[in-house]
């Protein structure tokens, strides 16, 4: 079950650390816009190379200086590669995105791959970070589904947890898990689009999508049992799911209370 997939390159850190790299200062450290880990003559060259290899590209990018500088790289990499490569480059996290930007996720047909289980992480300071103006912009996972930019949600584990559940009650509330805080919730998306992210988007994102991510004769038998709908559930409910049976290719892996 093992295989080579995208090929991730770093753009920058963390705004916990306050090392995601942002086109502006920090708006809690104002001497400080982050860390670039390449200039932009630089990661263009290697993008190039690598996609000209044949690499699906990826990389990590959470500050809106950092998201910028990837495209720019992907525009260059698709300028000079063969026409014949499918592209399909990613960015991972895009957690700030300068407004601008978000043509240009979906000009290039860019996937926001994005872990909305982050924002129950970093809600309590992010916009001390960033300030208000670059919130509204920020885990924006609305304005990609809005405008047609394919999103891939996953969980970031060992970062986060490894349940997807955390991530489903974020995207649907972008409340904290004991619901008493709130942030933006202007970039809320359905349940129904939430679940599309993880199970279709993500799919689509390693170029999978016609074995993964729906149940259909030809494709993979891959799902779960849970303990309760979550296209029904209260938001809150979602946190408590349980997963009563795993089927991965078409094999019990796992049920309740047994290992397989």
């Amino acid at each position: 079950m093992l295989h080579t997939g995208m090929l991730k390159g770093f753009m920058d850190g963390s705004l916990g650390s306050r090392t995601a790299a942002l086109i502006e200062p920090y708006s809690d450290d104002p001497g400080n816009s982050g860390i670039p880990q390449f200039d932009q003559v630089t990661v263009n060259r290697m993008t190039i190379e690598r996609v000209r290899a044949g690499f699906q590209i990826g990389f990590h990018a959470i500050g809106d200086r950092a998201v910028g500088m990837a495209l720019n790289a992907f525009v260059a990499a698709e300028a000079a590669a063969p026409e014949s490569i499918s592209y399909r480059f990613r960015i991972e996290h895009a957690q700030v995105v300068d407004p601008k930007d978000f043509a240009r996720f979906k000009g290039l047909g860019v996937v926001a791959s994005m872990q909305p289980n982050h924002l129950l992480t970093d809600m309590n300071w992010a916009e001390d970070r960033i300030g208000p103006k670059r919130a509204t912009n920020s885990y924006p996972w609305k304005t990609f589904v809005d405008q047609g930019t394919v999103l891939a949600f996953g969980t970031d584990y060992p970062v986060e947890p490894v349940t997807p559940f955390r991530g489903l009650y974020a995207a649907v509330t972008r409340k904290s898990e004991d619901g008493t805080t709130t942030y933006h919730p202007e970039q809320v998306i359905s349940i129904g689009q939430a679940l599309y992210a993880y199970t279709q988007g993500s799919p689509f994102a390693e170029h999978t999508e016609k074995k993964k991510g729906k149940l259909l004769p030809g494709q993979f038998a891959d799902f779960v049992v849970l303990d309760r709908d979550l296209l029904k559930a209260r938001p809150e409910a979602i946190l408590r799911a349980n997963v009563l049976r795993t089927v991965v290719g078409g094999h019990t892996v796992f049920l309740a209370n047994k290992r397989q």
